[in-house]
Protein backbone atom coordinates (compact mmCIF):
# COMPACT_ATOMS: atom_id res chain seq x y z
CA UNK A 1 0.00 0.00 0.00
CA UNK A 2 1.18 3.51 -0.59
CA UNK A 3 0.37 6.69 0.97
CA UNK A 4 -2.27 9.40 -0.16
CA UNK A 5 0.46 11.17 -1.04
CA UNK A 6 2.10 8.76 -3.12
CA UNK A 7 -1.26 8.40 -4.72
CA UNK A 8 -1.25 11.14 -6.32
CA UNK A 9 1.75 11.50 -7.52
CA UNK A 10 1.14 8.39 -9.16
CA UNK A 11 -2.20 9.58 -10.47
CA UNK A 12 -0.02 12.97 -11.58
CA UNK A 13 2.61 10.47 -13.36
CA UNK A 14 -0.49 8.72 -15.39
CA UNK A 15 -2.09 12.32 -16.12
CA UNK A 16 1.27 12.94 -18.05
CA UNK A 17 1.12 9.60 -19.34
CA UNK A 18 -2.50 9.98 -21.03
CA UNK A 19 -1.57 13.52 -21.87
CA UNK A 20 1.21 12.43 -23.68
CA UNK A 21 -0.96 9.30 -25.66
CA UNK A 22 -3.36 11.79 -26.67
CA UNK A 23 -1.06 14.77 -27.09
CA UNK A 24 -3.32 16.60 -25.14
CA UNK A 25 -1.84 19.02 -22.85
CA UNK A 26 -5.36 19.88 -20.95
CA UNK A 27 -5.83 16.22 -19.17
CA UNK A 28 -7.59 17.03 -16.02
CA UNK A 29 -7.06 14.48 -12.85
CA UNK A 30 -9.36 13.34 -10.74
CA UNK A 31 -8.18 11.08 -7.48
CA UNK A 32 -10.94 8.88 -6.51
CA UNK A 33 -11.94 5.69 -4.55
CA UNK A 34 -10.57 4.83 -2.00
CA UNK A 35 -7.38 6.67 -1.68
CA UNK A 36 -9.62 9.79 -1.91
CA UNK A 37 -11.37 9.09 1.01
CA UNK A 38 -9.06 7.91 3.19
CA UNK A 39 -10.04 4.66 3.53
CA UNK A 40 -7.21 2.96 1.48
CA UNK A 41 -6.29 -0.62 2.48
CA UNK A 42 -3.89 -3.07 1.28
CA UNK A 43 -4.96 -4.47 -2.10
CA UNK A 44 -6.47 -1.12 -2.93
CA UNK A 45 -6.08 0.27 -6.47
CA UNK A 46 -5.42 3.97 -7.51
CA UNK A 47 -8.43 5.25 -9.08
CA UNK A 48 -8.18 8.22 -10.98
CA UNK A 49 -10.65 10.09 -13.77
CA UNK A 50 -9.14 11.62 -16.58
CA UNK A 51 -10.52 13.99 -18.65
CA UNK A 52 -9.31 15.15 -22.08
CA UNK A 53 -11.24 17.11 -24.67
CA UNK A 54 -10.91 14.01 -27.34
CA UNK A 55 -14.60 12.70 -29.05
CA UNK A 56 -15.73 9.15 -26.82
CA UNK A 57 -14.86 7.05 -29.77
CA UNK A 58 -11.08 9.00 -30.22
CA UNK A 59 -10.83 8.02 -26.76
CA UNK A 60 -11.99 4.00 -27.28
CA UNK A 61 -9.65 3.55 -29.94
CA UNK A 62 -7.09 4.19 -27.54
CA UNK A 63 -7.74 1.72 -25.02
CA UNK A 64 -5.18 -0.90 -25.54
CA UNK A 65 -2.51 1.60 -25.05
CA UNK A 66 -4.22 3.04 -21.90
CA UNK A 67 -4.35 -0.90 -20.52
CA UNK A 68 -0.53 -0.62 -21.50
CA UNK A 69 0.34 2.50 -19.53
CA UNK A 70 -1.35 1.15 -16.38
CA UNK A 71 0.24 -2.14 -16.82
CA UNK A 72 3.52 -0.20 -16.93
CA UNK A 73 2.63 1.70 -13.24
CA UNK A 74 2.10 -1.47 -11.81
CA UNK A 75 5.55 -2.76 -12.63
CA UNK A 76 7.29 0.58 -11.93
CA UNK A 77 5.05 1.15 -8.36
CA UNK A 78 3.65 -2.68 -7.62
CA UNK A 79 -0.03 -0.92 -7.30
CA UNK A 80 -2.88 -1.11 -9.42
CA UNK A 81 -3.57 2.14 -11.30
CA UNK A 82 -6.66 1.82 -12.57
CA UNK A 83 -7.21 4.98 -15.13
CA UNK A 84 -10.84 5.72 -16.56
CA UNK A 85 -10.33 8.41 -19.75
CA UNK A 86 -13.22 10.27 -20.34
CA UNK A 87 -14.45 13.16 -22.91
CA UNK A 88 -14.59 16.44 -20.06
CA UNK A 89 -17.56 17.64 -21.72
CA UNK A 90 -19.53 13.92 -21.69
CA UNK A 91 -18.43 14.04 -17.83
CA UNK A 92 -19.50 17.48 -16.95
CA UNK A 93 -23.08 17.15 -18.18
CA UNK A 94 -23.71 13.65 -16.81
CA UNK A 95 -21.98 14.31 -13.42
CA UNK A 96 -25.43 14.27 -11.72
CA UNK A 97 -27.00 12.16 -13.94
CA UNK A 98 -24.60 8.78 -13.59
CA UNK A 99 -24.34 7.88 -9.79
CA UNK A 100 -21.00 6.58 -10.55
CA UNK A 101 -20.02 10.11 -12.45
CA UNK A 102 -22.08 12.20 -9.08
CA UNK A 103 -19.88 10.12 -6.33
CA UNK A 104 -16.36 11.36 -8.17
CA UNK A 105 -17.35 14.99 -8.38
CA UNK A 106 -18.54 14.89 -4.57
CA UNK A 107 -15.48 12.58 -3.51
CA UNK A 108 -12.67 13.13 -5.84
CA UNK A 109 -9.86 15.07 -5.56
CA UNK A 110 -8.72 17.28 -8.49
CA UNK A 111 -4.82 17.00 -8.69
CA UNK A 112 -2.53 20.12 -10.12
CA UNK A 113 0.66 19.45 -10.59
Amino acid sequence: MVSRKQAEKIALEMKNSIAALFHDDRVDAILFGSYARDEAEDGSDIDVMLLVDLPRSRIGEKNWEIGGIAAEFLMDYGIVVSPIVENRDYFRSNAELFPFYRNIVREGVYLRA
